[in-house]
Formats: structure tokens, C-alpha cells, sequence
């Protein structure tokens, strides 16, 4: 039997994936001629993380929260609370950039704010897996 965040690993290398894609396509000028490859992998990207989200929030974290070990208790309290100014981030940017049409108008913002939001999910991914996953598995 796998370990108790298999599953949520196995999302993680999944949302890694997408993020390598839309890295290699974030040359403004491709951009320009054609916004909608990228555009594509974005949406697919956040379909893939808001599934992972939702599932995390409704069993992971809870059970995380409820385990009779303080430090598991106290570090997904840390990273939940976290999550919070994180999907507030995630929820601005595609506000921001919501399809092809728009990226299109200014390709150079659009990259640099994708650099940055995919910069922010690759550390709360590698935070997740190595901190909070690997003490779960530890102590469950």
C-alpha cells in the first residue's frame, strides 16, 4: 500500500507537469502570433489544482487537523491558513488573464505575471511534498 498522500503527490507531479508546458510556451512573441496554446494549458492547470484544492480541503487537511500529533496539527494549520492569501492570488490572476483575447493585448505582462504565479505554485507544491506530506506519512 502507498502512503496516505499518494494521491495528492501523484496531483502534485501532475500540476508540475502542466506548469513545465506553459513554461515552454511563454515566449511573448509566440504569444503574440497565437495566445490560445497557452491560454489552453492555463485552464487546464487551474482545473487540475482546483480539483487538488477542493479534495485537500475537504479530506486531508481535516484529518491533518485532527490527528493527535501537535506538530502535523500546527504545520497544516500553517500552510491552510497559507492557502488562504495563495488561492486569493490564484483567483486574481485568472481574473486578469481570462482567455486568449486578453493575453493577447499585452503578451509581455502576461508572461511575467504567469512566471510569477507559476513561481509561487512550484514553492507551495515543494513545501507541501517535503514539509507537511513527509510528516504526515510519518506519523499516520
Amino acid at each position: 500500500m502507498g502512503s496516505k498522500t499518494e494521491l495528492f503527490r501523484t496531483h502534485h507531479t501532475q500540476v508540475r507537469g502542466l506548469v513545465e508546458r506553459i513554461e515552454s510556451l511563454l515566449d511573448p512573441a509566440a504569444i503574440t502570433r497565437d495566445p490560445a496554446p497557452v491560454a489552453r494549458v492555463v485552464v487546464e492547470l487551474f482545473g487540475k489544482f482546483g480539483v487538488h484544492l477542493s479534495i485537500e480541503d475537504a479530506t486531508l487537511y481535516p484529518r491533518m487537523m485532527g490527528h493527535a500529533d501537535i506538530r502535523l496539527r500546527q504545520t497544516a494549520e500553517r500552510f491552510q491558513r497559507e492557502m488562504g492569501d495563495l488561492k486569493t492570488r490564484f483567483d486574481l490572476y485568472r481574473s486578469q488573464w481570462p482567455g486568449p483575447t486578453t493575453i493577447a493585448r499585452d503578451p509581455e505582462a502576461f508572461v511575467a505575471a504567469t512566471r510569477e504565479i507559476l513561481v509561487t505554485l512550484k514553492r507551495r507544491i515543494a513545501c507541501e511534498d517535503s514539509e507537511l506530506y513527509d510528516l504526515y506519512d510519518r506519523v499516520a
